[in-house]
Formats: C-alpha cells, structure tokens, sequence
C-alpha cells in the first residue's frame, strides 16, 4: 500500500463497522466527555453507537472522515496506527471511506 493510503482523513476504515459491539470503553475513557445519547450499555459494558455502519462521531459531510470528537476519542482509537496490522485489516474489512460497509447497505 502506498502512503497516501494511510491518510486517515481520506480513508477512515476504522471508523466503519456492521458490528454493533465494534468499539468497548475502556476504564481510561471514565473521564472522556463523549455525548451520551451516541452510546449505549450492554452486559455491563458501554460501546460507541456504530448502528449506521460507522461510529456516530465521524463526521462525512465533507467527502473526508472526520472525527467529531477528537479531543475526546475513546483509548482504542488513540491506539490505532495508520498503517498498523489493524489498520490493513480495518481497510481489507471496511474498505475506504467503509465502501464495503455501504455496498451492504449498512451506512
């Protein structure tokens, strides 16, 4: 893959996901001021909401992923490397921008 394929912004796959348990709190997010209403508990755990095909912060409007809560991201998604193992896999899975995601007709 090239660089340009790691640009975040242009490409977001690890923001995508048909999974709707995708992205668990971790005790580190105790603290993080994430909107409420785009979480939700389940077996005593609390997750992003992901029920779009994509996490509630990402914000595409502007034909980018942008991150509506940056500042506040949750500890899994600080821990992501562009480029990473779990970065190819996020692509492989999601596609660019989720276009894998979309052609399912999820987000």
């Amino acid at each position: 893959m090239s660089v340009q394929a790691y640009d975040c912004v242009a490409c977001g796959a690890c923001c995508f996901s048909r999974h709707p348990r995708y992205l668990v709190l971790l005790p580190e997010d105790a603290g993080r001021a994430l909107p409420p209403d785009q979480l939700f508990e389940e077996g005593g755990r609390t997750f992003m909401d992901f029920s779009c095909g994509h996490c509630a912060h990402l914000q595409l409007d502007t034909g980018q992923a942008i991150c509506g809560v940056y500042e506040q991201r949750p500890e899994a998604c600080r821990a992501f490397r562009a480029g990473s193992f779990e970065c190819q896999r996020a692509i492989r899975a999601n596609g660019v921008m989720g276009e894998r995601v979309r052609e399912k007709g999820v987000a």
